[in-house]
């Protein structure tokens, strides 16, 4: 009897104990553990957006597909460029496994990771009711053939900044193209705007240049200019450029001559 006993209270120590355990979280990736590299620019896929009641019942959801990437630097910064003008800061890791962005300040902003490959990682974000999802894909950085193309202006986002703002996006269309050729010269031509006579044509050199997608022309020439790649497409390509002379953003936007 007394063995049925000391059986009985040892059971009804263990349904006690699993009653009084607190809730366990979802497992998350921790990128403090991951063997995969994670310190790369990552492409930016999609933004999903949640948008629920305090019964936890759903009340919105949209979807968005911004252009742009997310670059993870191994000295605890980051870049981010997606839908308009870049973005640095510092991230970190916290206790709970969170990717944080801008530790420590009125940005700060905590993600779960909640999918992590060789070429894809999503984010989760939960602001009170409001989840956003964000997902990227490995960034590819053009080849010389992918960019040997005539590409046809679509239009230009210009970017006006000051010491601690940017001013509002300028929207431009004029006609014209670039031309980037196989024996690495270039051709652009740009043409009449505002009622203004066309430039005269440019020609030069091109190059692409490491880290940083780089499409370089006349390098080493008092001329010389780089742009970053942020898209390159089948028909499109999209390009970036600070003029720091200018203080001028541009965002120029291309697609493949047909």
């Amino acid at each position: 009897m007394k063995k049925h006993y000391s059986v009985w209270v040892i059971l009804l120590a263990a349904v006690c104990i699993c009653t009084c355990k607190k809730e366990v979280k979802q497992t998350q990736i921790c990128l403090h553990d991951s063997s995969i590299d994670y310190l790369k620019r990552w492409a930016v896929q999609s933004t999903e957006t949640n948008v629920y009641n305090v019964n936890k019942e759903l009340l919105s959801h949209t979807i968005i597909y911004p252009e742009g990437y997310f670059q993870i630097n191994n000295d605890f910064t980051y870049n981010l460029f997606s839908d308009g003008d870049p973005v640095n800061g510092k991230w970190n890791i916290n206790k709970q496994c969170e990717f944080v962005l801008n530790p420590g300040t009125a940005k700060e902003r905590d993600f779960s990771v909640i999918q992590l490959s060789d070429d894809s990682l999503t984010l989760r974000e939960t602001q009170g009711g409001i989840v956003i999802t964000q997902r990227y894909s490995a960034f590819k950085c053009p080849d010389l053939p992918s960019l040997q193309f005539r590409w046809d202006n679509a239009f230009t986002l210009e970017a006006p900044y000051g010491p601690d703002t940017v001013l509002k996006t300028i929207y431009l269309r004029q006609p014209g193209y670039f031309q980037l050729n196989a024996d690495a010269s270039y051709t652009l031509v740009q043409g009449p705007i505002n009622g203004m006579p066309p430039p005269h044509p440019v020609n030069g050199t091109w190059g692409i240049a490491q880290p940083g997608c780089l499409v370089v022309l006349d390098k080493r020439k008092p001329n010389e200019r780089s742009f970053e790649v942020q898209k390159l497409t089948r028909d499109s390509l999209v390009i970036w450029r600070k003029d720091t002379t200018a203080k001028i953003n541009y965002l120029q936007h291309y697609i493949k001559h047909k």
